[in-house]
């Protein structure tokens, strides 16, 4: 019951502390704003990031209402702040409606991408759809990318768990070299390679498909960007640092399963070898969320425990699945029996600790990455994550039903093993998804037509109606009628402020302001660019012609 226990209280921890925190780098504050209505042409873009962004792949693009793009707007990164991204503009811009369309990769190594759509004059006439937009939205990944993350988790895990096998869960009397011929025979040696081979061909194959979903370019084009790659991106680095500690591991395992080396010079070598991985599974921690949150240092520790001990859980399953039979083989009897159980012992003390370790980073890292509750179930992120919440259920209930066997000492194991080392693969399957799903994306759309949203408060005796026709992301309408209810009369107003944020993820607000010739008759409307699916708190303030203020809330759920 344990298990289940702390599961529930991480998905309550996600309802009752709910975090403000973005997973990939958003533009907190820009110039010009969006929807920003300038008396005079701007010579300059500035775009100030949540976070340090990452110096490749950036882009800032300036297009007309028509679709014209501005030439010579070259984007640059301020060399005293790295959350700053400029662009100088060399030409006057004419009275029009533009869109500033921006790319950029986060300090997670996710490319982000947005635009922001203003005014400068009257607009030339237009409104402010009329400008063609790049909304923000979470680049798709290749799926095989996922499955190479797959794989190279799954290569981790074996190489780790069959040389634990061999260093830590024996008793001592069976780790000499008299006792360990089933480590010379050709299928220890095959695992230990096929562990090897997996790592190293997702390692190779996971280059130019990283690249190409970065720089957005066709992955037969990515050779030209291994520089830049290597020299500024943290993806980039960590790969490096991956592919030589996998190249020194081939070496080690060479030397390893060599039959005339000594008991203790095994020993180091697989010490060795463990480290190496260890330090290669600490570097992938530093391509990921994890470097993005606030207290960094926590975050990535915290993802590179839960992902050792999932590959070392992983990884001994199978060890003791496939090779213990052959370890005891040669015994019969009670010292069969005894020989068995002490291993099985050990391996219960790792597992243990394993799943403590998983319960813990994985009730930090639903607090810290998931916005809210509901995230957890209309999110991509959220239900690849309860899917492996439940995953982990079902090993663990395996994981107990063998234990039980384990101190009842009826009946070996066998067979019974497969199935938590099955279920323990699917959930690397979903831990390599859940590396590139943003836990800030937007709810996950039903596929239905918006309905137009129409909403009503009163305040102070005013009737305040709020209508949004078609509410979805984009070029919206938004209607404001102000009434005075007690005299049944509409309300002239000077100005109407709206400034929305939005609920389920941290991100600049959004302000529409509409004016006293944007209506009449108490009823006024203005064109506005909402930029994310979700939920979105409105804040209405309004100033009527007689002076007075009026200020209400409502809450408005985009693009469902």
């Amino acid at each position: 019951m344990l298990p289940v226990l702390l599961v529930l209280l991480s998905i309550c921890s996600g309802l009752s502390f709910p975090q403000s925190t973005s997973a990939h780098s958003y533009v907190q504050q820009s110039f010009p704003a969006q929807n920003e209505v300038l008396d005079k042409a701007p010579d300059k873009i500035t775009l100030l990031f949540n976070e340090s962004i990452q110096p490749a792949y950036y882009q800032i693009v300036l297009m007309d209402s028509s679709g014209q793009k501005i030439d010579g707007v070259k984007a640059v990164i301020d060399s005293k702040n790295a959350a700053l991204l400029e662009a100088n503009i060399p030409v006057k811009l004419a009275d029009d409606i533009y869109n500033i369309s921006w790319k950029a990769v986060s300090g997670d190594g996710h490319p982000v991408e947005g635009g922001i759509v203003f005014q400068v004059g009257d607009g030339a006439g237009k409104k402010m759809s009329d400008a063609p937009t790049t909304l923000p939205d979470s680049k798709s990944v290749n799926p095989l990318l996922i499955v190479m993350r797959w794989l190279q988790y799954t290569g981790q895990s074996l190489v780790l768990g069959l040389i634990a096998l061999s260093l830590f869960l024996l008793p001592a009397r069976l780790r000499t070299s008299e006792a360990t011929t089933w480590m010379r025979q050709r299928r220890y040696a095959l695992f230990l390679w096929i562990g090897m081979a997996l790592t190293v061909i997702a390692l190779l194959v996971q280059l130019p498909l990283r690249i190409a979903w970065n720089a957005d370019i066709p992955v037969m084009q990515t050779t030209t960007e291994l520089g830049n790659t290597f020299r500024e991106t943290t993806f980039g680095q960590v790969w490096l640092i991956q592919m030589i500690t996998a190249v020194l591991i081939v070496i080690l395992i060479a030397l390893y399963v060599h039959s005339k080396l000594a008991t203790a010079a095994k020993r180091t070598i697989g010490m060795i070898a463990i480290a190496l991985m260890i330090v290669q599974l600490l570097a992938k921690s530093l391509d990921g969320h994890a470097y993005a949150e606030p207290y960094a240092g926590i975050a990535i520790a915290a993802d590179f425990i839960h992902l050792v001990s999932a590959l070392v859980w992983n990884g001994a399953l199978v060890a003791m699945a496939v090779f213990v039979p052959r370890i005891v083989a040669p015994f019969t009897g009670e010292e069969r029996k005894t020989v068995y159980w002490s291993i099985v012992r050990r391996f219960s003390w790792w597992a243990i600790i394993s799943v403590a370790a998983l319960l813990v980073t994985g009730i930090y890292g639903s607090i810290i990455y998931l916005p809210n509750l509901m995230a957890l179930f209309n999110t991509a992120y959220g239900l690849t994550l309860l899917a492996k919440m439940l995953l982990f259920l079902v090993m663990a209930a395996f994981g107990a039903m063998n234990y039980v066997k384990g101190r009842q000492q009826k009946e070996e194991l066998g067979k019974d093993l497969m199935w938590e080392v099955l279920t323990g693969f699917v959930i690397l399957m979903l831990a390599a998804a859940l590396v590139h799903l943003s836990p800030q994306a937007a709810p996950i759309s039903n596929g239905a037509t918006p309905k137009q949203t129409v909403q009503t408060q009163e305040v102070d005796g005013y009737e305040i109606k709020l209508e949004v026709p078609q509410a979805q992301m984009g070029s919206n309408n938004f209607i404001v009628s102000v009434k005075n209810k007690n005299e049944a009369k509409p309300v002239d107003v000077e100005q109407i402020t709206l400034t929305m944020n939005h609920m389920d993820m941290a991100m600049a607000p959004t302000e529409i302001l509409l004016t006293a010739s944007d209506g009449k008759d108490g009823v006024y409307q203005k064109t506005g660019m909402v930029s994310m699916n979700g939920n979105w708190h409105v804040k209405v303030h309004i100033l009527t012609k007689s002076l007075d203020t009026i200020d209400t809330e409502f809450t408005l759920r985009i693009g469902q």
